[in-house]
């Protein structure tokens, strides 16, 4: 098992192909993901990548994807590759368009092609890895779970582009566009390690749901949600009671969702608010239920850029004792990326310094997939997650 990063400078897109061509002229990857900018041509992504054997996904980032390894220490990489040379371990990509098929079905139709481009149609994976479209991943998970059950881990992030126009893309060897969902079937022939986790931590203000649907929190506590929210953060969104956009102001304070461990240890599923509706209703970026508990957490960019190391040595910690860490796939949340600003690169010159040797790759997402130590697959939004690849 051996991991290589690749950053391609695409300051000239009509030179792109000719960058991509040329980075694996002489290389045989056994599976190679990809991040970038969703300016970005992605259908000359795709031409570049097809006439080659590996299987492939990429996919669109906010203001470009990170990377850090020995060389590059960059949060706005036009095109960054995270390349698996693995002989003895087996990789497949599948894919599938949630309009044409519905997010169900196009979860579960998009695994069975992955689990068969795997060679492996009848074996559980080790890791299932999604780049998926924002607003039904929670549909999507069950499809997946239709497949392979409860017990394979599911890690990825939402597609995101850079003004959450829907301008985002994913393109696998077969499929292009902002409905596709793409997903990785993993069989390492070394372990992984796997971490989910967020840079927030609880207040002692606490909500119960009263009303909701889907992704619409329409009361708290008996009363119009972004009331109940303003009222419990200072009037933090006193301006858009009556209707508007607060993504920016939540970063700072979502809402989450506490998660009992087996331990008796809390962790919390964050929801992020992105904007109000006229009758007083928040709009969220994942699914909520009546009679939830919810807590009102805070967050700082001190906190949002020491997590990040935190969660890869969570993730190193659940290696064997005899394995060693050779990269790192990190999902990082594209709300908690514009939050922190410029602090994200001393994030990743911190990373660089304690993980010499280790490359670390991935992109700013608009939702988070991943599992704590219960072993439930969720998605959330404002999270970070890391895979670590061992030998």
């Amino acid at each position: 098992m051996q991991i290589e990063t690749v950053e391609i400078q695409c300051a000239d897109t009509a030179e792109l192909g000719a960058h991509v061509s040329a980075v694996f002229e002489n290389k045989s990857p056994s599976l190679v993901i990809g991040y970038g900018n969703s300016q970005l041509p992605f259908a000359e992504i795709q031409a570049s990548l097809s006439p080659y054997q590996f299987p492939f996904l990429v996919s669109s980032s906010c203001l470009g994807s990170l990377l850090c390894d020995s060389q590059t220490v960059k949060a706005t990489c036009d095109l960054a590759f995270f390349c698996v040379f693995d002989d003895e371990g087996a990789y497949g990509v599948g894919s599938a368009n949630v309009v044409d098929n519905g997010p169900f079905h196009a979860g579960a139709n998009a695994l069975i092609n992955a689990l068969e481009n795997a060679g492996r149609p009848y074996e559980s994976p080790a890791l299932i890895w999604c780049a998926l479209p924002p607003g039904e991943e929670e549909r999507i998970l069950e499809g997946f779970a239709s497949v392979v059950g409860e017990n394979v881990p599911i890690f990825g992030g939402s597609m995101a582009d850079n003004t959450v126009q829907g301008n985002w893309n994913t393109v696998t060897s077969d499929s292009i566009g902002p409905q596709t969902l793409a997903v990785v079937a993993m069989y390492p022939s070394t372990p992984l390690g796997l971490s989910y986790s967020s840079g927030y931590k609880p207040t002692d203000k606490e909500f119960s749901v009263s009303k909701a649907h889907g992704r619409q929190l329409v009361e708290l506590d008996g009363v119009p949600a972004s009331y109940a929210y303003n009222h419990a953060t200072n009037n933090l969104i006193e301006k858009q009671l009556n209707g508007g956009q607060i993504l920016g102001l939540t970063s700072s304070a979502p809402l989450g969702r506490p998660v009992e461990l087996e331990d008796g240890a809390i962790n919390y599923l964050l929801c992020h608010p992105d904007s109000v509706n006229e009758n007083g209703a928040l709009n969220v970026f994942s699914e909520v239920k009546e009679n939830d508990s919810l807590v009102l957490m805070e967050g700082s960019i001190a906190s949002l850029t020491s997590r990040a190391q935190r969660v890869i040595n969570n993730a190193i910690m659940l290696l064997p004792e005899n394995r060693k860490p050779v990269g790192v796939l990190m999902i990082y949340c594209a709300g908690c990326r514009l939050m922190v600003g410029d602090e994200i690169k001393q994030m990743l010159s911190s990373l660089q310094k304690e993980f010499a040797s280790l490359p670390i790759c991935g992109p700013f997402t608009f939702g988070e997939q991943g599992r704590f130590l219960d072993g439930k697959n969720r998605h959330g939004n404002l999270m970070i997650s890391a895979i670590v690849f061992s030998q």
